[in-house]
């Protein structure tokens, strides 16, 4: 019986079981590449995003149709911008955003976010994912990411969306600014860029919470609910002139803010406040929700 060399390649052993294979190169970046084809071979994520698109088609549609805006001595805040639309398509990506974030994006992030752990305690498939060498953290994190992603890919549709239909519909003009200063289109894009991106920073913290839900509870529509019910309460809560000083502290509250980066020169401080605010509910939100992941019993 020959021996086997020191410096023979182990691959024939160590990667019969695919552990040390080449093929395992990257490896790192499995996790989310297999969360990122679950979403994919979902039915609801293509019907979410084809909603997110037809949105700044429908905006551009109702108000060319109507030929007025819905408050023709609107002020400043949300509602201008769809005021602003007949006369600038620009504005179609701004309207478009006012009608979605204050609900229906929290919605749709709380059902992709509430499906990830919770979908797979539904299906049978968490026990037997969990049954390999995964850590939990890892696991949740790429779950996290994934969702983010898939809003990201939403955001970037109404974004692209409100620009093409907007052109389409009302052509593409320079920006006029709350402060009443005048931006090139290329200015307004770029700030528009940034408007979308703080309005993602603002999901994360919908992500975070339907997450913690999801981890909560082996129901998907049960993780979806309370993530948006407790949205919803806050929401009522801080409405309130009593709860004034609890405003500060919850993150609903900072979601319109966007708006101050259309002021000259920009409002920076609502907007760091409204950031600061997003990274440390979702940090805490994502943090309580491992801690309670790693030890959760899982059953099915």
């Amino acid at each position: 019986m020959s021996a086997v060399p020191a410096d023979a390649p182990a691959s024939s052993s160590s990667g019969a079981h695919g552990s040390t294979a080449p093929g395992m190169r990257g490896h790192a970046w499995g996790p989310l590449r297999r969360e990122w084809i679950k979403l994919l071979f979902q039915r609801r994520s293509y019907l979410i995003w084809a909603g997110m698109l037809a949105i700044p088609f429908l905006v551009s549609l109702a108000l060319k149709l109507a030929g007025s805006g819905p408050h023709e001595n609107g002020g400043g805040g949300g509602p201008a911008f769809l005021d602003r639309v007949l006369g600038n398509g620009m504005y179609v990506p701004l309207a478009s955003l006012s009608a979605l974030l204050p609900f229906l994006l929290p919605m749709a992030a709380s059902m992709v976010a509430g499906y990830m752990v919770a979908g797979e305690a539904e299906l049978g498939t968490l026990r037997i994912i969990l049954l390999r060498p995964v850590k939990r953290g890892s696991m949740l994190l790429s779950k996290w990411v994934v969702a983010m992603l898939y809003l990201a890919v939403g955001f970037l549709l109404v974004l692209v969306g409100g620009v093409v239909f907007g052109g389409l519909f009302f052509g593409l003009h320079p920006m006029v600014t709350l402060s009443g200063t005048t931006l090139s289109v290329v200015h307004g894009l770029g700030l528009t860029g940034l408007v979308f991106l703080y309005g993602l920073a603002a999901m994360s913290c919908m992500v975070s919470l339907a997450l913690l839900f999801s981890v909560l509870t082996d129901s998907s529509l049960t993780a979806l609910i309370g993530a948006v019910i407790f949205y919803i309460v806050v929401q009522i809560v801080i409405a309130f002139s009593y709860f004034a000083w609890l405003r500060p502290w919850v993150f609903p509250n900072y979601f319109l803010e966007y708006v101050s980066f259309f002021r000259d020169p920009i409002y920076w401080t609502p907007i760091l406040k409204g950031l600061a605010s997003f990274g440390a509910w979702s940090f805490g939100l994502t943090l309580v929700a491992y801690l309670l992941f790693r030890r959760k019993d899982v059953l099915s």
